[in-house]
Parts: C-alpha cells; sequence; structure tokens
C-alpha cells in the first residue's frame, strides 16, 4: 500500500520478496549501487518502511534502505542510460519518508545526484549535517596480468612479507581487530562508534566471521610477526558490500586504515594490493570489480590509490548526521 502518493511517482514500501525490481535499477550503475544492492541482497527479513520504491514494486523509478541511514539511488535521471529518475516529486516524498527513520550519527550516503536530490528537501526541512562531504571519488581497482601484488612487490620486494602476510582474519584474531576497527572508524568520522552501544563491535564480529575482514599483522615496528602470533594489526580492509550483478559481482572496500606509525611506509600500498587479489579470489572472481571511495580531501589516500593504477568511476557525496 502506497505511503505517499505524487503524481506519477508512489512511495511504497516493499518486502524482500519484492526486491527484484529496485535491484534492477541497481543494474543501472552496479559499482554506485552496490552498497543499496548488498543490503537489499544481504537480509531475508526487514520492517514495513525500511525499503522503499518510487513508483511500482515491479517497475520502480528509484529506490532507498532507509532506516537509521538513508542509502537513496536512482532518483537523478540518467539520460545516457535511459533512465528518467524519479523528478522533484518523488525526492520529496523520500525526504518525507525519511525525515523520521533518519537518526543520531546516521548518514545519507550514495551517487551524489541521487544524495543531493533528497539532501535539498532534507535540509529546507531542518535536518542539519556535522559534515557535508560532496565530493567522494569512486575508484576502481585496475586488473594485471599476475595480479596487484605482483607488480608492487616486483618494484619493491622489500615489501613482499607485507603481501603474504595480508588474509582474511579469524575469529582468534577479531580482539586484534576491533580496535583497529575503532581507530579507523574513529579517524575518518569524528566519533568512538562503541559509543553507542554495542552494533559496532557486532558489525566487526560478522566481517570476521563471514571472511570480510582482511588484515596484516606486524610485530609493533613493521617487520614480520612472531610465529607466536603476538602481532598488532598493521593494515586492516574491510569488504563492505558485495553483489553479484547481472553483468558481474562487484565488491567495495571500506576501512582502509594503516596504523599511524606505519605510513608512508609503503606498507600500505602493498597490503591494499594484496587485498584486490585476495578479494577478487574469495568473493568476485577473476573478472570481478573492486572498488572504494574516498574524501576529496585525502591527498594521502588518494596517493596511495594513484600508484596502484585505480581509475575513477563515478562520485559519492555523504552527509554525517
Amino acid at each position: 500500500m502506497p505511503i505517499v502518493s505524487f503524481f506519477g511517482h508512489r512511495l511504497t514500501p516493499i518486502g524482500p520478496h519484492q526486491r527484484a525490481g529496485l535491484l534492477r535499477v541497481c543494474g543501472l550503475e552496479p559499482v554506485g549501487a552496490v552498497t543499496l544492492a548488498h543490503q537489499l541482497c544481504r537480509w531475508e527479513r526487514w520492517n514495513s518502511g525500511d525499503v522503499v520504491v518510487l513508483g511500482r514494486a515491479g517497475r520502480p523509478a528509484a529506490g532507498a534502505w532507509a532506516t537509521g541511514s538513508l542509502l537513496p539511488f536512482g532518483l537523478a535521471a540518467r539520460p545516457g542510460l535511459g533512465h528518467d529518475g524519479a523528478g522533484s516529486d518523488g525526492a520529496h516524498a523520500l525526504a518525507d519518508h525519511a525525515r523520521t527513520r533518519l537518526t543520531r550519527y546516521g548518514s545519507v550516503v550514495g551517487p551524489v545526484q541521487d544524495v543531493e536530490a533528497v539532501w535539498t528537501d532534507l535540509a529546507a526541512g531542518g535536518l542539519r549535517a556535522r559534515q557535508e562531504r560532496w565530493v567522494q571519488p569512486v575508484l576502481v581497482a585496475p586488473s594485471p596480468d599476475g595480479g596487484l601484488a605482483g607488480a608492487v612487490v616486483r618494484r619493491r620486494p622489500r615489501l613482499r612479507w607485507v603481501a603474504e602476510a595480508l588474509h582474511p582474519a579469524g575469529p582468534a584474531e577479531e580482539k586484534l581487530v576491533l580496535p583497529a576497527s575503532v581507530a579507523m572508524f574513529t579517524d575518518e568520522l569524528g566519533y568512538d562508534p562503541m559509543r553507542a552501544g554495542g552494533s559496532y563491535a557486532r558489525h566487526v564480529s560478522w566481517l570476521v566471521a563471514t571472511g570480510r575482514s582482511y588484515i596484516v599483522l606486524d610485530d609493533g615496528s613493521g617487520t614480520p610477526a612472531r610465529p607466536e602470533g603476538t602481532g598488532r594489526v598493521a593494515f586492516k580492509t574491510d569488504v563492505g558490500a558485495v553483489w553479484r550483478a547481472p553483468t558481474g559481482t562487484v565488491a567495495q572496500l571500506t576501512g582502509v586504515w594503516t596504523r599511524d606509525d606505519l605510513r608512508g611506509r609503503g606498507i600500505g600500498t602493498a597490503a591494499l594490493a594484496a587485498v584486490v587479489d585476495a578479494v577478487r579470489r574469495d568473493h568476485t572472481g577473476a573478472d570481478g570489480i573492486v572498488s572504494l571511495y574516498v574524501n576529496d580531501f585525502n591527498a594521502a589516500a588518494l596517493g596511495l590509490y594513484g600508484r596502484l593504477g585505480f581509475e575513477r568511476a563515478g562520485t559519492f557525496a555523504t552527509m554525517l548526521l
């Protein structure tokens, strides 16, 4: 049953059995839509209103995940893809729906044109962001013959140990991963996620349990960890989203982090190269797309990704609430 009707676009809650139509919209831009598509495919149950579409459930114009945070996709027209978007009335309907569902420390995140479409109405209604990050380049990893890590190690043989030490964190290593994840999150978003209760720790535990958290351990000084396993996390990143799109599997890396005392030594470069190879091995297949997005003001990260040959595939925006 529609929540709101604006001319031709009904805002309608859908259940998991109705997600196929919205996934087809996501297929217009699999790299840009991977976060929303991942959420739609991950959960077999959600509450009414958590996922909404504009238009008919089977053939929507756009849609969003709208619980705590907002993940919109398809609001803006994509003329080159034959997509008309949902128009200003559709964006207004989504903003009205999302306004009471967004929470403190939530966010509005997605392709910049979709975020802009809904944020205009949200801001006009009085919603304010702690930070507005309007330019977040979306980057896609290259696929060199022999793997990305091999190319890095050939140039810098002393970093071979880093590539060889990269592995999915195991359950016994979760106690090492959590503080590194908290440090990354706090540096990136400006607050300690553990203040909000146990949800963040549960998320990190899920990433570890599903083989999506990749780490490099060292001995605490930038050399290989001793075999007895008393190491520290030197580098970490997570596979935040994976979607088997019609055109191929897409993965999105999140939480890329190198320990402060090791930055500038090439460890992050070698580790991230090894992650790209590992994600293709473990999650996407050899032809899969490995992507991430980064703030335009993070010059060090942009330099790292540029050295590895990442190429721009779009722009995200994030409103931090």
